[in-house]
């Protein structure tokens, strides 16, 4: 069995933690706002920054996911 290092399991439970968030803030099922995430590119930007993303307040990720999703064509 392969074993994620400390840095990828931090990045995994974060990002766990804010697609959680972020389904509760805009009440969806988490599911769909995985899909949600993945299709509009929130995803990619908070892999990407994941650095400076998770010494923000949920709020804070959750609101610039929002403007990220909008941005490449999401609706909410």
């Amino acid at each position: 069995m392969e074993t994620f290092s400390r840095e990828n399991e931090n990045l995994i439970n974060y990002m766990n933690f804010i697609i959680i968030r972020f389904a509760r803030g805009f009440k969806m099922l988490i599911p769909n706002a995985f899909r949600y995430l993945d299709q509009y590119g929130g995803l990619t930007f908070l892999y990407n920054n994941y650095d400076y993303e998770h010494t923000q307040s949920e709020h804070n990720t959750c609101m610039t996911l929002l403007q990220v999703c909008r941005k490449n064509g999401g609706w909410l």
